[in-house]
C-alpha cells in the first residue's frame, strides 16, 4: 500500500512524500533538528523519513 505523507525534512518541507507500506519497519515520534514534533519513520533497507503526519493519521492511512 503506497502512503501519502507531507514531508516534515527541511530540505522538502510541506512536500508530498509516498511511502510503501511494505518497505516500513516502524515509525515513531520524536523531535527533528529544527526542533519540531515529527514522526519518523524508518525502513527496512536504513532509510529514515520525516513527516508531519500523526501516528494517528498514518494509521488511519493505513487501515490498521
Amino acid at each position: 500500500m503506497l502512503l501519502k505523507l507531507n514531508n516534515a525534512h527541511q530540505e522538502h518541507k510541506d512536500k508530498s512524500l509516498i511511502i510503501n507500506t511494505e518497505l516500513v519497519l516502524s515509525f515513531f515520534e520524536g523531535t527533528n533538528e529544527a526542533g519540531e514534533e515529527v514522526v519518523f519513520i524508518f525502513g527496512v533497507h536504513g532509510n529514515t523519513w520525516q513527516v508531519s503526519n500523526t501516528i494517528d493519521e498514518i494509521m488511519a492511512m493505513a487501515k490498521v
